[in-house]
Order: structure tokens, then C-alpha cells, then sequence
């Protein structure tokens, strides 16, 4: 039998999972939940990895991944079984929904949990299995359609060429722009299917990616270099600033990626003639990456919706330009990934400071 303030604690819990929508966020609030409702030092959440074809343990709290996945054992079997285990001082119970196993939850408490600790667990378990597999649904649904997606998007390209390289017959020059017109529409929806595809994988531990020892300074000046022309056309000044033999370990072409995007953002929203900044420098343990622009800048209220999924500013400059709302959500993603951390300063009407920053590589 559990308490009122039990119940009430259960309660909230619960709350809290159906707020969440993204799975990030699902998952750390499973394991946080989980934790302060039975009073636990630990928590750990075992997922299946498609990639390794493993139950692993996909995030802790109170604990370090790497060393929780032997302290996890019970979790995976149970992952495996489908069948919860009780020891002296933790639980492991498998998160089912229809039947079929979609996680597991270990909890662990020095001392031993309490009577009412195993009911309330079993409770929130259920919620949390239904919460993660409405966003694991969600992430493998965006991950099918935009898989089916890049076909016809390739074949309207390519056609698309044909005819305008004259394989159909003689093309007017009033036709080549129409045909422009539609190449740069499959490009802009092919960025967009790319970056739904990059955020799904990355929130599902699904990316792939290659991890190698990086020159920081290089790849800043790979990036600069490759969007420089259209600084130029805008007669924007970018000013380039990166110690050397500064070394960080990611994934070259995420992190080129990661800086491309800040800088297009800064160059889209920053007006002729404008100044943008690109820097690397050391920060402590870290590499911090900032790019500055004294462009449009952000009001207070959307600086704090500024790295969400699909988030764009009503401002009619912002709105000018094409956008989805993706890419700083993406960058955001990603540097969390690596093992760093982003944030932004802004002031309306004079512009804005985007920084990530990256562990130096050991």
C-alpha cells in the first residue's frame, strides 16, 4: 500500500513523462523520475542499439555510462527475459508495452529500497514504456519517411538536369529558370529530409559517426573557406581567428557541419556589409567554437525557445528566409553528443554570439 505523499510523488512523475516530447528528454526524465521516487543514488535505462544489436545502457543517473554498464547486468537481463529482478538493494523491471519489451529500468539504493518503492516503480514503469514508445514510434516514422523520400528526390533532380542540359530538346532561357527554380527546391528539401534523418538518429544513439583526433585550426578554415564566396556576394567581412595545434576528438565532417550551419545562420540574418566572427580557443578542459555577427539579433523571449525543434522567430526578418528551424536544434544535438555544451547571447538589434564548446582530446 503506498502513502498519499507516495501517490502524489507518482503522480508528478508521471506528469512529467507525458510533458516530454522529445526523447532526450523522455529518457533523462525516466531515469531522473525513477531515481527521486524511490529516494535511489542510481538509475540506469537499458535500450536496444540497432547498430551493435545490444541492450545497452543508454543513460544514467548518478553514475557514469561507461562503468554503469556492468552495474546494469539485471537491467539487460530482464531487457532480455522480460521478467523484473529484485536484489537486496535495486530493481531491475523490463518496460513493456503490448507486450513486447521497448527498455529497462534499474533502480539502486544503498541500504535497500523500501517496501512501497517496488509498487510505485512498477507503476511509473508502465507509464515510462508507453512514453517511450510514442517517441521511439515517432523518431522510426520520421526515419522511414525521409529514407523513402530521398529517391523521388533524387530521380526529380536528375530529370530535372536532363531537360535542362537539352536531352528532351531546345530549352528556352525563360524554361532554365524554371528549372532552376525547381533544382533549388529538391536541394532545400533535401537539406531538410537530411536534417529530420541526422536528429532522429542522433536522439535514438542511431548516427553514426567517426570519431578521430581533429586540428581544430583546420577545420575552422575548411569552413570558412567553403562559405566565404557568399560572404562576399553580400559584402560581409569574415574575420577568422583559431589557435593551432589545438586537437579536440569528434567526428570531422559532424564538426564541419556543426560550424557551417552557425555560420550560414550568421550570414542569413546579417545584413550587407555586415561583420561576422569565427574563433576557436582553448576553454579550460574544452575548445570553445564561437561565431559573432552584428546582425538582427534575438528578443529575450525568443532566445529562450532558441534551440528547440521546428522554432522560428515571428520576426518578419527572420521570416524572410527559408528556414524549418532545424539546424540549431541539430548543432545543439550534436555538440551534446561530442560531450560539450551551446548556448547563445543576443540583444535585439545588434546582433548575436553562437558558441559550442568540445572536449580537448586527451
Amino acid at each position: 500500500m503506498m502513502t498519499d505523499s507516495r501517490l502524489a510523488a507518482l503522480n508528478s512523475a508521471i506528469q512529467a513523462l507525458a510533458a516530454a516530447s522529445e526523447f532526450t528528454r523522455v529518457m533523462s526524465r525516466i531515469v531522473t523520475s525513477a531515481a527521486k521516487l524511490a529516494n535511489a543514488q542510481c538509475a540506469f535505462l537499458v535500450l536496444f542499439n540497432k547498430n551493435t544489436k545490444q541492450w545497452e545502457v543508454r543513460l544514467a543517473h548518478g553514475a557514469e555510462i561507461a562503468p554503469a554498464s556492468d552495474r546494469a547486468a539485471s537491467a539487460r537481463e530482464v531487457a532480455l527475459s522480460g521478467e523484473p529482478i529484485t536484489g537486496d538493494s535495486f530493481v531491475a523491471l523490463p518496460l513493456k508495452v503490448r507486450g513486447v519489451v521497448v527498455g529497462a529500468l534499474q533502480v539502486e539504493r544503498s541500504g535497500g529500497l523500501a517496501e512501497e518503492d517496488r509498487p510505485a516503480l512498477e507503476t511509473f514503469a508502465a507509464a515510462a514504456a508507453l512514453a517511450l514508445d510514442a517517441t521511439l514510434s515517432k523518431t522510426d516514422f520520421v526515419s522511414t519517411v525521409t529514407h523513402e523520400l530521398r529517391l523521388p528526390m533524387t530521380s526529380i533532380k536528375g530529370y530535372t538536369d536532363l531537360i535542362r542540359g537539352g536531352m528532351a530538346g531546345p530549352v528556352s532561357d525563360m524554361q532554365k529558370q524554371l528549372l532552376d527554380t525547381v533544382r533549388n527546391n529538391v536541394d532545400w528539401m533535401n537539406s531538410l529530409v537530411s536534417d529530420l534523418s541526422d536528429i532522429a538518429k542522433v536522439e535514438t544513439g542511431r548516427l553514426k559517426v567517426d570519431i578521430e583526433l581533429v586540428d581544430t585550426a583546420a577545420v575552422v578554415e575548411e569552413a570558412a573557406a567553403a562559405l566565404r564566396p557568399q560572404f562576399e556576394s553580400k559584402t560581409q567581412t569574415l574575420a577568422v581567428s583559431a589557435q593551432t595545434l589545438l586537437y579536440i576528438r569528434a567526428d570531422r565532417r559532424r564538426l564541419t557541419q556543426m560550424l557551417t550551419y552557425l555560420l550560414t545562420n550568421a550570414h542569413r540574418y546579417t545584413a550587407a556589409n555586415g561583420q561576422i566572427a569565427l574563433r576557436a580557443e582553448p576553454d579550460g578542459s574544452f575548445v570553445r567554437f564561437t561565431v559573432t555577427d552584428n546582425g538582427v539579433g534575438m528578443n529575450p523571449a525568443d532566445k529562450a525557445k532558441l534551440f528547440t525543434q521546428f522554432f522560428r522567430s515571428e520576426d518578419m526578418v527572420v521570416r524572410d528566409h527559408k528556414g524549418w528551424g532545424l539546424a540549431l536544434h541539430l548543432v545543439k544535438r550534436l555538440a551534446e553528443l561530442f560531450g560539450g555544451e551551446i548556448g547563445a547571447e543576443s540583444e535585439y538589434g545588434k546582433g548575436s554570439t553562437f558558441w559550442f564548446t568540445l572536449p580537448v582530446a586527451q
